[in-house]
């Protein structure tokens, strides 16, 4: 069972959350790019490497949405540039897909902000003051 925690640090975990998801919605500002599939297909890319994968296996980083939706999500994400398409060279007939260069240090600049925001953001003094 998890500790409990006081309201002023729930309170700050949310407000943290409220940034972060502030700031994914800076980053993409296509508001296609706001929802919770498309961050969990690029930051679980991101944390496979940078190596290409088959088309197939990403749609098992969107748990959440069908085959076929997810499917359209990632030819979406590649007719915008975010991935990159590549012929499989050991298998002609299948296509890897890459997180491209730009979405790469998009995933990582939010990455950074995230961690920012909840080791050092401007909730902490809420939490620090026990407000």
């Amino acid at each position: 069972m998890p500790r409990r925690h006081s309201l002023a640090q729930r309170k700050s975990f949310v407000l943290a959350l409220h940034e972060i998801d502030r700031f994914w919605g800076e980053v993409f500002p296509d508001e296609a790019y706001y929802d919770l599939n498309y961050s969990d297909l690029f930051t679980r890319m991101w944390l496979a490497g940078d190596k290409p994968m088959k088309k197939t296996d990403l749609y098992a980083f969107m748990p959440r949405v069908s085959l076929r939706t997810a499917v359209k999500y990632v030819q979406r994400a590649i007719v915008a540039g975010l991935l990159t398409e590549t012929v499989d060279p050991a298998d002609r007939r299948s296509k890897r897909v890459a997180l491209s260069a730009d979405l790469a240090r998009s995933i990582e600049g939010f990455i950074d902000h995230a961690l920012t925001t909840f080791e050092s953001g401007p909730f902490d003094r809420d939490v620090k003051r026990g407000t």
